[in-house]
């Protein structure tokens, strides 16, 4: 019953861009009277775990097998929502520091979304010289992503 529910729910598809922290491809199913959270993966002991069809965004493993895993330092825990309703998809920012921007304005309250639009969760952080050399360059990337939509008017 519930793959029904989900196979008829309008999808908002995520694919990461250039310059965006690397992610796999989301596929995030929108049921009816639901919102669900984009935000950073919480570890290992916590039930909100990455995958593609979730809005939790997953640690980077570097390539080097003694490093820790690495993520988005512009990307809060519950950084913004999104929603069906009236069969358009909507997205807010949940007070994150960094805040979340459409087509690169930053949104303070809910915004729709559409097909080609591209979202951003944070912004770049600039390294200087008070940047810690422990943190990647792919830690100052913010989430920056592609909309396709599918099911929605």
């Amino acid at each position: 019953m519930l793959s029904g529910v989900l196979s008829s729910s309008p999808m908002l598809n995520l694919a990461a861009t250039t310059g965006s922290f690397p992610f796999p491809t989301k596929f995030i199913a929108l049921p009816p009277d639901a919102k669900v959270t984009l935000g950073l993966e919480q570890p290992a002991t916590s039930s909100r775990k990455a995958e593609n069809m979730n809005g939790w965004f997953p640690h980077k493993r570097p390539s080097t097998s003694d490093s820790n895993p690495i993520a988005p330092l512009p990307l809060s825990t519950a950084h913004a929502e999104v929603w069906s309703q009236g069969g358009k998809i909507f997205i807010r920012d949940l007070d994150s520091p960094f805040g979340t921007y459409v087509n690169d304005t930053k949104i303070t309250g809910p915004t729709a979304l559409k097909r080609g639009d591209f979202i951003s969760l944070g912004v770049h952080i600039p390294r200087n010289g008070k940047t810690p050399a422990y943190i990647s360059d792919d830690e100052l990337k913010p989430i920056i992503a592609r909309v396709a939509l599918t099911g929605t008017s």
